[in-house]
């Protein structure tokens, strides 16, 4: 198997509460500084610090006010901002209009819910996201993605990484070129860095994904780690196995381990399941135009460095590849 062209990712699709953390973006606890991977700081960075802080306020808004169905008119006022001035210094600073943004936001989060959050009606979801109507979220989710929300929830299941990936990359920033996920992508540091055998005391977990870790251990997701053959990444959601365990135990407490070797490694910030995916093809990249070989006998491992327990909090992950070296 080579992972050439969108290559699959571990986890299933995830969303970290909100797509925004603007003011806390470069403040993690975490001894080593992770790249952010957030295209509205990278944006907003080179701003005078009034003009950027009214747009931190507005897109908090347009994130957490989801559903309210504010208009980006009505959350321009709300941020001290006219309209017009709103309008041409967001479609000049982001690419797209506010409007486009804030559907864009809305029907992102409209996805993780009906990928993640089973038990939810079709109806509640709508309206939990601004949609007047699940008819109405239909139409946006045919339009933008060509899928409904019933083959949606179902693709979770039979659906592959790939092909999620693809799906999801519609909903990135966009950018001249492909989007402003992909080009961050390019500037992700790596390190290729030698770990002796890790072990872990395997926590079961039949329906994995980082949002459930995070509401079940809140900080405590930290002394977690997943380990997923690369050898099942490109199989069906289904198939794929997961490895959830505590690294900070005991030795006497470990029941699964993790081969010694050399990892190509990122660490990184980021807020949405697009950076998420993102970051991790861009490793696999790395690897291969750097003229490694990747063991497809070994697994991705990803770990929780830091998580922001808030509304608007993201999470800081450190994601490792085993690499070939042949001395």
């Amino acid at each position: 198997m080579t992972h050439s062209g969108a290559v699959a990712f571990a986890a299933p699709p995830r969303h970290s509460r909100c797509y925004q953390s603007l003011q806390t973006a470069c403040m993690t606890e975490t001894a080593k500084k992770p790249y952010v991977f957030v295209p509205e700081v990278a944006l907003l960075e080179p701003l005078p610090a009034h003009q950027r802080k009214r747009f931190e306020r507005a897109l908090t808004m347009m994130h957490d006010a989801l559903e309210q169905s504010l208009s980006w008119e009505q959350i321009a006022q709300k941020s001290a901002i006219s309209p017009y001035h709103f309008h041409r210094q967001f479609s000049r600073l982001f690419g797209e209009t506010p409007g486009h943004y804030l559907s864009r936001v809305r029907l992102q989060y409209a996805v993780f819910l009906l990928y993640m959050s089973e038990g939810m009606k079709v109806t509640d979801i709508a309206h939990h996201c601004g949609y007047s109507s699940s008819q109405a979220m239909a139409k946006v989710l045919k339009r933008e993605l060509g899928i409904t929300a019933k083959d949606l929830r179902q693709s979770f299941v039979t659906g592959t990484p790939s092909e999620a990936s693809a799906m999801l990359q519609k909903l990135a920033h966009p950018a001249k070129q492909g989007s402003l996920e992909k080009q961050l992508a390019q500037s992700m540091p790596t390190e290729l860095v030698w770990y002796p055998q890790r072990g872990i005391k395997v926590t079961p977990m039949p329906d994995f994904d980082w949002d459930t870790v995070f509401d079940s251990y809140g900080k405590d997701s930290c002394k977690l780690l997943s380990a997923t053959p690369i050898a099942e990444l490109e199989g069906s959601w289904g198939d794929i196995t997961y490895t959830i365990g505590e690294w900070q135990v005991d030795h006497e407490q470990y029941d699964f381990f993790i081969p010694e070797g050399y990892y190509l490694c990122c660490e990184v910030y980021l807020t949405s399941d697009v950076a998420f995916i993102a970051a991790i093809e861009s490793l696999f990249q790395q690897a291969r135009e750097r003229g490694y070989e990747v063991d497809e006998t070994g697994s991705i491992i990803e770990m929780v460095r830091d998580v922001e327990m808030t509304m608007t909090g993201g999470a800081t992950f450190a994601f490792q590849i085993p690499i070939v070296i042949n001395e």
